[in-house]
């Protein structure tokens, strides 16, 4: 799923129910919030360096398990700190377990604060968007994301697009260098807001057709990827970057049919993810559930993935969609779901359900009884409190 929105004039909150867009594989959402004359600026120091390989400094050990070093006192709001906590396989979220969601219908803490309160225990992490509207609004016109979260004592997963709606002919600008003023500007914006141990999305769900990123070039999406990631790490050397892909299918004329062709390689992800929903197939038994998981473009065909690289794993959108081909609500999704992350706990760095509901298309909204908006999932909604209140 894909949140737009454009940038906010200062203190607007935004409603997150502008449009949906349903494609066989994915969502797509678009917002609408303020206008250029407030942005706050973060210039990059003009002599920072864009290296044209990867720092090691700024890879994020993989190899996390029960026995590893923990930090002594582990930052609430570092990302860094709390994906090195250890988790032990068969318990989530457990003790130290990243689970959380997105703003709805705001994106800011109150709606993060308020999910969690239903379901009966506090979010350790919540996830955000940039505006999509011109990369000046994608990067250093993003204050409002982080000051929206300003208040949130928890680590913050923002997703970034490499290029703006409609940018498709950008891609190969993008990956020339041409906007790397904007991505250092970017890194130092997160820097500026005290959020640069933050894990950023970048260019996510690049197999899905309606984003603008989209691997139609599989090698001009990776060098774009390739300088952004360069260019954030240049003034953030602290910013974690996760590669996520849209689960279950890979269009042919996108990363070659797939998605890990459009791997950037092992020096610029630190996290590989991918934004799971029961959809496209749905699964109404568990082996249904487990054949999907183990297909290409899968739960867990992705994850051998990601550890045969070295690299933690996140599910960064996952929930049931009962207007997609299930038709209905699916606690039982919810149920395995949760039994996949506990199984993999040691590897995976967060989760976060996605909360949104428009009274059309996306229905994947859970705990939220009285919104006439909403379907009810009264079943995910239980079954969801259940496992993840503990």
């Amino acid at each position: 799923m894909s949140v737009v929105p454009d940038a906010p004039r200062r203190g607007r909150l935004w409603l997150a129910a502008a449009g949906v867009a349903v494609l066989a594989i994915g969502i797509a959402v678009a917002i609408t919030v303020n206008p250029a004359d407030d942005r706050p600026t973060a210039s990059a120091p003009a002599s920072v360096p864009v290296s044209a390989t990867a720092p090691a400094s700024a890879t994020v050990s993989a190899t996390v398990s029960a026995s590893a070093t923990v930090p002594h006192t582990a930052r609430p709001r570092s990302a860094r700190d709390r994906i090195a906590l250890p988790r032990p396989a068969g318990v989530w979220p457990g003790e130290h377990g990243l689970s959380g969601v997105n703003g709805f219908p705001v994106l800011n803490t109150a709606s993060v604060n308020k999910f969690c309160a239903a379901r009966g225990r506090p979010c350790t992490m919540a996830q955000t968007y940039t505006d999509r509207t011109d990369y000046e609004s994608m990067t250093r016109g993003s204050g409002w994301v982080f000051e929206y979260f300003a208040d949130f004592d928890g680590v913050l997963v923002v997703s970034q697009a490499l290029v703006p709606d409609g940018g498709e002919a950008l891609v190969d600008d993008c990956a020339a260098g041409d906007y790397d003023r904007h991505w250092r500007d970017f890194g130092a914006l997160m820097v500026q807001h005290g959020r640069g141990d933050s894990i950023v999305r970048l260019g996510w769900e690049m197999n899905e057709p309606s984003m603008a990123w989209r691997g139609l070039d599989p090698a001009g999406y990776i060098a774009c990827y390739r300088r952004a990631a360069d260019a954030i790490r240049a003034t953030n050397s602290q910013v974690v970057l996760d590669w996520t892909i849209n689960a279950h299918n890979t269009p042919a004329g996108l990363c070659g049919g797939l998605s890990t062709d459009c791997y950037p390689g092992d020096g610029y992800a630190d996290i590989v993810g991918i934004d799971n929903y029961d959809h496209h197939p749905w699964s109404p038994t568990k082996a249904d559930f487990d054949r999907t998981a183990a297909a290409p473009e899968g739960l867990t065909w992705l994850f051998d993935f990601a550890r045969a690289h070295g690299k933690l794993f996140s599910v960064g959108e996952w929930g049931v969609m009962p207007t997609g081909d299930a038709g209905k609500d699916n606690p039982e999704f919810v149920r395995w779901m949760h039994a996949w992350f506990a199984e993999h706990a040691p590897y995976l760095a967060y989760e976060a359900w996605f909360q949104r509901c428009d009274g059309k298309v996306s229905q994947s909204a859970i705990l939220r009884p009285s919104d006439p908006s909403c379907l009810p999932n009264t079943g995910s909604s239980t079954v969801y409190r259940e496992l993840f209140s503990r």
